[in-house]
């Protein structure tokens, strides 16, 4: 091989170990400007029923669950967060299936529930796996799977009252959120409490965002609200009204921290809210394509949640 020769030789052989040594390109990670207003992940009601989700979440699964390497978000179950913990249990086809096991959580079914039948080791491996040191698992064990036995056989209920239908996609509600002359947000008593409003405030903006997996909330069929001075007790006594579609909808934090479409909104008069009362409790009629009018929060809510969507006078 002459000089020449060797020289290109040797230039093409610096070229391509050049190429093989350079870093691939990445693509951009379209998460990296995301700044949400809220932590999700500390997100929680203030003392929460222990057999409702929110308080199975709160002290059990988010304490004992949630550890690196398991339900941490790496795979489902998911539990770091109380609406993650419930879309992903309840009819979710499971990963461990074994005879009449088939999903994590059948409503009504304890015995047909992969959850109890994995925490009882009748399919293994029995969890949970790994316990962390500040978990109080080992001590409260049989409390805690007799309470997550009781929210299974009670329904599965979610934190507004609503119950999955043979694991159809259901109506959830996912925020609500109020604003006085365009501008300013009416605050809340902290923890999700209610809306706090005052004698220089006449007239205000309510939103609501509902979630639905397999139709859009704006071709809701039925879109109303009602108001109570009670957070239990509806009657045809009490007012309706109907609700107007936002079209596009109001992009705003929701009811979990993240930011969620605002579909439905009133224009209310706080003279017609309140009459005699210091708190006026309110609810959204909505009716999707496979199931009756949802009632949201339903009288199976937990307090909490009706507190959130409730009027107080300060």
């Amino acid at each position: 091989m002459g000089r020449n020769q060797k020289i290109i030789f040797f230039a093409c052989a610096l070229t391509v170990w050049f190429q093989a040594c350079q870093k691939p390109e990445i693509p951009d990670n379209p998460f990296d400007d995301y700044n949400p207003k809220q932590d999700t992940v500390k997100f929680t009601f203030k003392d929460p029923d222990s057999a409702s989700i929110a308080g199975l979440y709160t002290y059990i699964f988010k304490p004992t669950c949630a550890n690196a390497g398991c339900h941490d978000g790496t795979f489902d179950p998911d539990f770091r967060t109380l609406e993650s913990s419930y879309n992903t249990l309840v009819y979710r086809e499971a990963i461990k299936q074994d005879g009449k096991y088939f999903v994590r959580v059948k409503p009504y079914s304890p015995d047909e529930s992969v959850i109890l039948a994995r925490l009882n080791n009748i399919v293994t491996p029995q969890m949970p796996v790994q316990i962390e040191p500040d978990s109080d698992w080992g001590k409260n064990k049989s409390k805690y799977i007799q309470l997550i036995e009781t929210w299974i056989r009670n329904g599965a209920v979610s934190i507004d009252g609503s119950i999955p239908k043979d694991g159809l996609p259901m109506t959830q509600l996912h925020g609500c959120y109020a604003i006085y002359k365009d501008t300013g947000i009416i605050k809340r008593i902290p923890f999700n409490g209610p809306l706090l409003l005052n004698d220089s405030i006449d007239t205000i903006d309510l939103y609501l965002a509902f979630k639905h997996n397999g139709q859009d909330p704006l071709s809701f069929s039925v879109n109303e609200i009602r108001f109570s001075q009670y957070a239990h007790i509806y009657d045809s006594t009490q007012m309706i009204m109907n609700l107007e579609l936002v079209q596009p909808p109001l992009r705003e934090i929701g009811l979990y921290g993240d930011s969620v479409n605002y579909s439905h909104k009133i224009r209310l008069s706080t003279k017609n809210i309140f009459v005699n009362q210091r708190q006026v409790f309110f609810k959204a009629l909505v009716k999707d394509q496979l199931h009756p009018v949802s009632d949201l929060p339903s009288e199976r809510a937990i307090y909490s949640m009706k507190k959130y969507m409730s009027f107080e006078r300060i």
